[in-house]
């Protein structure tokens, strides 16, 4: 399985507050990880950094093989990112912001009007963004992080704002998104989904990668094989 996500002993403080410490991790092609931890882990940093929003103190992140430090802009293009807080441009339409982001990724418009299909956005695509409600604010950004099919996505807190039957259509959306070779950076409170979708998982506690697995591998090294997988976060995470 090739690497299209390599984070190299990632370091970054806020003062005397070390966020992340020397974490480092992979995600291949085809592959679905979890990136898990309590309010403070650092889980939100390291997103930042691996999206290059946020210049690491030290350490190298790789896109595609690429220095993202090197390369920022090529690299960006790869990138699909859902943030947790989105911060949308009001004074446009839902079409008008996906034609932006297309246009950014050297996206066709093909894949806007797919997206909008897909969300379920057809109804408000032509209404201004500050008049969205917070499951359509969050499935634009969804929308936004998909256009032009990514080679890499990052999804930070997805199901926020989502209803039952979204959060389904998301979840086996980042199935087939897996099966067509995309790597997937998740990261979500609710355990449950965590579990279903991820092919590994990292803990994150206090800046630090504590703990890193299958699901299955993590349940073991926990000894709790019936619980739900909150009880192996909490264990592990301690």
């Amino acid at each position: 399985m090739s690497e299209l996500v390599r984070v190299e002993a990632v370091k970054k403080s806020y003062g005397k507050l070390v966020a992340v410490n020397e974490v480092s991790l992979s995600v291949g092609a085809g592959e679905v990880y979890s990136l898990v931890g309590a309010n403070g882990a650092g889980k939100s940093t390291l997103i930042r950094i691996i999206t290059g929003i946020t210049a690491a103190d030290a350490g190298k992140v790789y896109i595609g093989g690429e220095d993202l430090a090197r390369r920022a802009p090529a690299v960006k293009r790869r990138l699909g990112y859902l943030p947790e807080e989105l911060f949308l441009y009001n004074r446009l339409t839902g079409r008008e912001y996906l034609q932006l982001v297309a246009g950014l990724k050297d996206a066709g418009t093909d894949s806007v009007a797919s997206e909008i299909e897909f969300f379920e956005l057809s109804a408000v695509a032509d209404k201004w963004v500050g008049s969205y409600s917070l499951g359509m604010r969050k499935k634009l950004g969804l929308a936004a992080a998909l256009t032009g099919s990514p080679d890499v996505l990052v999804l930070d807190e997805p199901l926020n704002g989502l209803d039952v039957e979204m959060m389904r259509k998301l979840r086996l959306r980042i199935e087939e998104e897996r099966a067509a070779g995309r790597a997937l950076l998740v990261s979500s409170h609710v355990m449950s989904f965590v579990e279903r979708i991820s092919d590994r998982v990292g803990i994150m506690r206090g800046g630090v990668l504590v703990a890193e697995g299958e699901p299955q591998q993590l349940r073991e090294r926990a000894a709790l094989h019936d619980e739900p997988f909150e009880d192996v976060f909490f264990h592990l995470a301690k």
